[in-house]
């Protein structure tokens, strides 16, 4: 006879009807079904492989189409590889900077400009440009609208110590670190973000303008960068090259406010009393712009016709004959005339050059000149002294001693050839 019988080793679903002399662990189906549970779970994994392998598939497809797109962009979308709808774009990319941020972040680039030259480039026909310039509008893009203002005011503590330090080492230059200084004090005074009006230095050679302008961005703690215009031809260099030129490049102004990280750097523009201008030749054309607020507070790079705002870059120029800078260009300055140190300054100033021109040679055990060393050097400018303390330590070290003496001397002012020089 038979009868209903569920062994508990058989799988769900798997009821028999057995004899009772199978009831037993002895014969169990188990064994017999295990082939089948293999071959599902090999199925099931083989289906699995294949999804993975479809999935893997479909992502590499779509990088593909998407690295297609930024070769040969044809949408705005391609361009800055943004998906959003358009106010969605600019809102997310403007991040609007609330009243209380006035002070530390400063709006350079919308939103609607960032679009329209998007727009503008999908003009180009040339492919590498297109391609070339969508990437660089990326790169504008993930940095966004607002760049960080810097205002050493907003630590008190530390920037005393910086107007200290250049009046200490500057003592000639007290009537611009003042300017600076009252500058400084106004907008935090304000809440406004810092603006320096243009500044102006111009003196005999050799008195430390460059190395003043230097020392002032470093008391600032803003990025500065050098633009000499003794071989400047074009005023391309700050506002960039036009698209058609084969040098086609963006401008300084362009790399320090929109590719960097702050909205004020400061821009030295040495020597603008030797700017060649004549004929085709204009390089001082660009600043009647850029000094300005009003207008610089829409600059156009000459690369992609983009409108940014550089209001807030500090320019310092310098100059040893004022008579060559052009008069439109001078009425945008705050000039200041540096005359060499007399006196007290020119021994303070003297001393300070030393003790850096001794620090900076590297001997580490060499003894600083004593004071009546320093006042023999006070009749000579800053570069004249760092000139002569180079090589006084450089003879004194071949010499096999840690020390100047007087032999070290350069000749005495009061000679035939500064006889008629006053310690200034």
């Amino acid at each position: 006879m038979t009868r209903a019988f569920q062994n508990p080793d058989d799988p769900p679903g798997y009821a028999q009807y057995r004899p009772d002399w199978m009831r037993g662990q002895l014969h169990s189906l188990k064994p017999f079904l295990v082939p089948l549970e293999l071959k599902d779970a090999l199925m099931n994994a083989e289906l699995q492989k294949r999804a993975e392998l479809e999935a893997k598939q479909r992502a590499e497809a779509a990088q593909h189409e998407s690295a297609s797109r930024a070769q040969n962009p044809t949408t705005v979308a391609d361009v800055l590889g943004h998906a959003d709808e358009r106010a969605a774009l600019i809102n997310a990319f403007e991040r609007v900077i609330a009243r209380s941020d006035l002070a530390h972040f400063h709006m350079v680039l919308t939103g609607d400009e960032l679009l329209r030259v998007a727009e503008l480039v999908l003009t180009w026909r040339d492919d590498a440009e297109r391609k070339q310039d969508a990437e660089l509008l990326r790169k504008l893009l993930a940095k966004g609208a607002r760049r960080e203002v810097v205002n050493p005011g907003l630590d008190p503590v530390r920037w005393r110590r910086s107007l200290a330090h250049l009046y200490d080492v500057h003592p000639h230059f007290r009537e611009v670190t003042d300017f600076v200084a009252h500058r400084v004090s106004l907008s935090v005074a304000s809440g406004e973000a810092l603006w320096i009006p243009p500044i102006h230095l111009t003196g005999c050679p050799g008195v430390g303008k460059t190395r003043y302008a230097s020392d002032l961005g470093a008391a600032l703690g803003v990025p500065m960068r050098r633009h000499s215009m003794e071989n400047a031809q074009s005023s391309a260099a700050l506002l960039g090259t036009e698209r058609h030129w084969s040098t086609a490049a963006f401008g300084l102004i362009f790399e320090l406010v929109l590719l960097g990280n702050h909205a004020n750097p400061l821009v030295l523009i040495d020597e603008l009393d030797k700017a060649a201008v004549g004929g085709n030749c204009n390089p001082t054309g660009s600043l009647h712009s850029l000094l300005e607020p009003a207008t610089s507070a829409n600059a156009v790079d000459a690369l992609l016709g983009m409108s940014f705002n550089a209001r807030l870059v500090i320019y310092v120029a310098t100059s040893n004959d004022r008579c060559k800078v052009p008069a439109s260009i001078l009425s945008r300055f705050r000039e200041f005339e540096i005359l060499p140190p007399m006196g007290e300054q020119a021994l303070q100033l003297a001393r300070v050059v030393v003790r850096s021109v001794v620090a900076d040679s590297g001997v580490g055990d060499f003894a600083p000149p004593d004071d009546a060393w320093c006042h023999k050097l006070a009749f000579y400018t800053p570069r004249e002294i760092g000139r002569h303390v180079h090589l006084a330590v450089a003879r004194a070290v071949a010499n096999n001693r840690r020390h100047l003496t007087a032999a070290d001397l350069p000749p005495d002012p009061n000679d035939s050839v500064h006889k008629d020089r006053p310690l200034h």
